[in-house]
């Protein structure tokens, strides 16, 4: 048995690339060997700064960037057939992308509550099942890490809808994982807690939730974006070979602490 964290030779797909958690992401792919990283988003302009970054500080390996809107069947499609043009086989997919809305569940609106779930519950699904169908299926092998969140595992208030979406993707990874596994398909989540990232930029200019959150934190602070990527790089390693339909807290242990 080979006990070495590595990835070289590895292709992954990462979604959400541009920012956050999702560039972090890409970078520990790299770091670790990865052969072919794909970065996915929707901000092209975002998207082909950051692949530019990682081609600097990573000239021996592939890296592709590949805009698509998640929400968008076609665009879904689309990025499978880009990543055929390549000729090369997925083994990883990390489904990152993601949006959160601060709304009281009173105030949320058709249009709002469909925007947060069609992202981060519908696309995942469906870009899951896209990555199998092309590449994990037909050679037997392969991981899917879904990014889930403290939402996921706890109510979090004004955020009904991000919570709903993000409870619905451990949910959906625990199924996909049953359903898959006899193709050779690990299936598992990451839960992040707070983390500091734009996608929680307005809510943090609210100086008492800021004082509350981190007061409730037994490591007292927010997480940073790097706090999350040693998870999924366990997630994608032979160290996790026998982890299947479950999930990883990443949260200082917030959801533990009264």
């Amino acid at each position: 048995m080979d006990y070495k964290f590595k990835l070289s030779g590895k292709t992954a797909v990462i979604t959400g690339a541009a920012g956050g958690i999702g560039f972090e992401v890409t970078d520990g792919f790299l770091q670790n060997g990865a052969e072919n990283v794909f970065m996915v988003d929707f901000n092209h302009d975002a998207l082909e700064q950051c692949a530019d970054k990682m081609k600097a500080a990573y000239p021996e390996q592939n890296i592709f960037a590949i805009t698509a809107d998640l929400t968008k069947q076609a665009d879904i499609a689309n990025v499978v057939e880009e990543i055929k043009k390549t000729g090369v086989s997925v083994d990883i997919l990390v489904n990152n992308a993601g949006i959160a809305r601060d709304v009281y569940s009173m105030n949320e609106t058709a249009e709002g509550w469909s925007k947060v779930v069609d992202l981060n519950l519908t696309a995942q699904f469906f870009m899951s099942q896209a990555i199998a169908n092309a590449f994990l299926i037909p050679q037997k092998h392969g991981r899917i890490i879904n990014m889930c969140s403290l939402g996921g595992i706890m109510g979090i208030p004004s955020a009904v809808a991000y919570s709903a979406s993000k409870g619905g993707v451990l949910q959906m990874t625990k199924s996909l994982g049953a359903e898959w596994a006899r193709f050779g398909i690990q299936v598992n989540c990451v839960c992040p807690g707070f983390v500091d990232t734009p996608l929680i930029a307005e809510t943090k200019k609210n100086e008492r939730w800021l004082a509350y959150v981190t007061m409730r934190n037994p490591m007292k602070r927010l997480a940073n974006a790097d706090d999350i990527v040693g998870s999924v790089l366990f997630l994608a390693s032979n160290y996790a070979n026998f982890i299947n339909g479950t999930s990883v807290v990443v949260d200082g242990g917030y959801s533990c602490s009264g």
